[in-house]
């Protein structure tokens, strides 16, 4: 069989001559969008940008004329990535530039930017992963070193009483260590409240105990002993009532049909301590000249 060569038909080179011209007539697309956060950016903030937020007006206190002018693709300076952020998340929403605004971004214009700065912010994460940043030395505040002071002494002696108040962060909060900084005139504060806290020690037989006053004379220290005795028989409970009926019933144990019960006996059927039973029965029943016990004993002998 003889194979003849076949010749594109007058109709089929119409065709294609056709498609491409109307290919050719057809728009042009875009052009590809620029590499890179500068690239990218830098036009978008001078034509849709800077009549708000640059050098002069300021909406909402953000100049971005800086950026404008000296934004290149290494890391961002800083502050900047917080910047970055409210800018991303402004254009990407369409909040930026207003709907009132004189011009307004294309479809790719703005799609483009986002991606650009969102790919920006995702290199900076990325490169500082596991950097913590600038960790700041900081102290206590007023509220940690008063619980500290209470915590190692047992007495809530308050030595940040005459500090000036912990300012506060960006967020509110006064426990950061931005704003926990240390000033000479603030320093000398705290060596006066550690003067002040070692007033308060006291040698004691087990060792350092603090007084919720100064310990600075000898008065001082009596009134330490006393109070401490005072704490001990409110820890205690101590109703001297029952210790009083403990004695008149020792002393009645006769009338009572117990004549060999002691008074440890009586003080144990109440429950009571026989060392401190055995001092009130010293107290009622040794003379006294004068005094309240005196007259303590004169109603205990009626």
């Amino acid at each position: 069989m003889t194979i003849r060569s076949r010749k594109p038909s007058t109709f089929c080179l119409a065709l294609v001559v056709a498609l491409v011209a109307a290919l050719a007539g057809a728009s042009e697309p875009e052009a590809a969008p620029p590499n890179g956060l500068a690239a990218a950016a830098k036009p978008f903030l001078q034509a849709y940008c800077l009549a708000c937020h640059g050098p002069e007006k300021q909406e909402a206190m953000l100049d971005l004329s800086r950026f404008a002018a000296n934004l290149t693709d290494r890391e961002f300076g800083d502050g900047d990535y917080r910047v970055w952020q409210s800018v991303l998340e402004r254009v990407a929403a369409e909040e930026m530039p207003p709907e009132d605004a004189p011009r307004q971004p294309t479809g790719l214009e703005r799609s483009v930017v986002v991606e650009r700065i969102r790919a920006a912010l995702d290199d900076e994460a990325r490169r500082h992963t596991g950097d913590p940043g600038d960790v700041p030395a900081r102290r206590l505040s007023n509220f940690e070193f008063d619980c500290t002071i209470r915590d190692l002494t047992g007495i809530d002696l308050r030595p940040t009483r005459e500090f000036p108040i912990d300012p506060a962060n960006e967020a509110g909060f006064d426990n950061s260590g931005e704003s926990l900084t240390m000033s000479p005139a603030l320093l000398k504060k705290y060596l006066a409240a550690a003067r002040s806290v070692a007033d308060h020690l006291v040698l004691t037989p087990d060792g350092i105990g603090f007084a919720p006053h100064p310990m600075v004379a000898d008065t001082d220290r009596d009134k330490y002993c006393v109070a401490r005795i005072v704490d001990f028989y409110r820890r205690h409970s101590v109703d001297v009532a029952d210790y009083f009926f403990a004695a008149w019933q020792y002393e009645h144990r006769e009338a009572a049909g117990q004549p060999a019960a002691t008074l440890d006996d009586f003080a144990a059927q109440a429950q009571l301590s026989k060392r401190y039973a055995a001092s009130v029965w010293s107290v009622l029943n040794e003379p006294a000249e004068s005094g309240p016990l005196a007259e303590l004993q004169s109603l205990w002998g009626a």
